[in-house]
């Protein structure tokens, strides 16, 4: 076999390693904890044929200061924890809940991003999980909120949340 061979058969292997439903993800994959990121979710398609109307990212335990942002042709939905606070300090946020984009239409041919802004907790070497739910027409839906249990791995998991890596110090 040639390199190039040789190449190939070893990304076709890694591509059948990684979890065969894991859609949604998010960029970036890794970050310093503590840090806040743009997060950019991303969407490869609607569900099963048919297009996504939806999608909501539902925010854990630790991610603070979310800022979603606006997409056209969508309307932003902010749900906010029933047990937070009211916001006091000048350009604060209410903690949030979930982040719903709604209203839009996502072809189940075509790819798209959904960009939030958020802190991440401060957990070293944690693998943060935000679960997310795509809407589609027909009353479909995909829902990636599976978060594996302690000495599971991502790949045996069908629907896997997306997740950040919280670096080491």
């Amino acid at each position: 076999m040639t390199r190039l061979h040789l190449a190939a058969a070893a990304a076709l292997g890694l591509a059948a390693a990684l979890p065969a439903a894991a859609h949604v993800t998010i960029e970036p994959g890794q970050a310093q904890p503590g840090s806040t990121i743009r997060a950019a979710f991303r969407i490869p398609h609607g569900c099963d044929g048919a297009a996504m109307t939806r999608l909501t990212v539902r925010l854990p335990e630790g991610a603070t200061q979310v800022r979603p942002m606006p997409k056209p042709g969508w309307t932003l939905r902010l749900v906010p924890r029933e047990d937070a606070a009211a916001p006091a300090a000048h350009g604060a946020v209410p903690e949030l809940a979930e982040v719903v984009w709604e209203g839009g239409r996502l072809d189940d041919a075509h790819y798209d991003e959904f960009v939030l802004r958020l802190r991440l907790p401060d957990r070293p070497g944690e693998l943060f999980y935000i679960p997310v739910v795509q809407d589609c027409e027909g009353g479909r839906s995909a829902a990636w909120v599976e978060i594996p249990e302690p000495g599971r791995r991502v790949s045996d998991y069908r629907t896997p949340a997306p997740a950040v890596r919280l670096m080491a110090r």
